[in-house]
């Protein structure tokens, strides 16, 4: 008996070529559906192939930021172990080195390297792509640098008020929020020590791992999409209600310096500078009128923007625009693929515990219900 090869009146000689001719099916919506062939595979749509492109980079984001938050839980442990063990000191010893101001400065460097370092690189690293490639190291575009530069410095000036309006919000609601920055230490070498670890080296491996790693991975899918989820996630990881809010927007300052010049040194330096105004304000005299001079502060800070602002439109051809991408995503699509990935989701957790450790009531209502369960 001979075999009918046809269904529908649709010849199975001709179902393989059919199949893999996604523009027959496209374009012939009453072409009756097909037997079963296991060699057809259906192909994704270019936009669920960026969705899963942004997922894949949300794991290469948050995993590395996860380790960030890991660190900072387990780090004591580990200082105990390498100095009781290794160098043979008592534990009361040990834990009295960490109230040193001096020390504390040092271990924070330490922690900085280890904790922005460490997990991007292995995170690059594991996706296969090259550091260098990923990061603009090179020289700004030309007569970007110092305009780009001043009008940051001038922008994040302003961005600090947001810092005093975090803390008056929580004290007109009556609420006990105080994050310890710890102590200074004194003298020459104190502050020289507190400048590297506060101004110098956080500009430096927060903006390898947040404009250079974050950024770079999403600029792909939109210059602005990414100066905003990295800034978010820059904002996030700083793990306290006073902090987010002002590290957000400095970081949107930081993104947008970076993708305008093509160079890391400049966000870099914008950075170290904003961070090192923190640090002198720290060591001003008791003396000096803090209102007087932060007002004065201000007024100079809006004097550099504007001058770097009219230097780019004099020297510079160029816009302030940033360039639209070819995505075929929407600017929700995108936000979506990203911040629904486990691993943010489960780093924005982290961190927002940590910034609700800061209440007063938190700590209590914690400390209750592990009492209440017998840990």
């Amino acid at each position: 008996m001979e075999e009918n090869n046809n269904f529908n009146g649709y010849n199975s000689e001709n179902n393989y070529n059919d199949y893999n001719n996604e523009q027959n099916w496209d374009n012939n919506p009453n072409m009756p559906y097909p037997p079963y062939n296991p060699y057809f595979v259906q192909q994704d749509s270019e936009e669920e192939k960026e969705k899963k492109s942004i997922r894949k980079k949300g794991l290469a984001i948050g995993i590395p930021s996860i380790a960030i938050s890991g660190i900072s839980y387990i780090w004591a442990y580990v200082y105990l172990f390498i100095t009781m063990n290794i160098f043979q000191m008592s534990y009361n010893d040990a834990v009295e080195i960490t109230y040193d101001p001096a020390a504390q400065q040092v271990i924070q460097i330490i922690l900085s390297c280890l904790m922005f370092l460490v997990p991007f690189i292995i995170s690059t690293k594991c996706l296969k792509l090259k550091i260098g490639e990923l990061i603009m190291f090179n020289k700004a575009k030309k007569g970007t640098f110092l305009p780009f530069v001043l009008f940051g410095i001038g922008f994040c000036s302003f961005a600090n008020i947001s810092l005093s309006l975090s803390s008056s919000l929580f004290e007109g609601f009556g609420v006990e929020y105080k994050v310890d920055f710890g102590e200074n230490p004194e003298g020459v070498f104190g502050f020289l020590l507190s400048f590297i670890a506060t101004a110098i080296v956080p500009a430096i491996v927060e903006e390898f791992a947040c404009r250079g790693i974050v950024l770079g991975l999403l600029k792909k899918h939109g210059e602005g999409f990414a100066i905003i989820a990295s800034s978010i996630v820059f904002g996030i990881m700083h793990g306290n209600f006073e902090q987010i809010p002002f590290a957000t927007i400095v970081g949107l300052v930081f993104g947008y310096v970076y993708v305008k010049t093509g160079s890391i040194w400049a966000s870099m330096l914008v950075h170290c500078v904003n961070n090192a105004v923190a640090v002198i304000y720290s060591y001003l005299p008791n003396t000096v009128n803090a209102n007087i001079t932060y007002i004065i502060f201000l007024a100079i800070s809006l004097l550099i923007a504007i001058i770097g602002v009219l230097w780019f439109a004099k020297k510079t051809d160029e816009n302030y625009e940033i360039e639209k991408s070819n995505s075929k995503l929407s600017e929700k699509q995108k936000y979506i693929s990203l911040f629904t990935s486990w691993a943010i989701i489960l780093f924005i957790c982290l961190n927002i515990y940590e910034a609700l450790s800061y209440f007063d009531v938190f700590k209590l209502t914690v400390q209750r219900i592990t009492e209440s369960i017998g840990l």
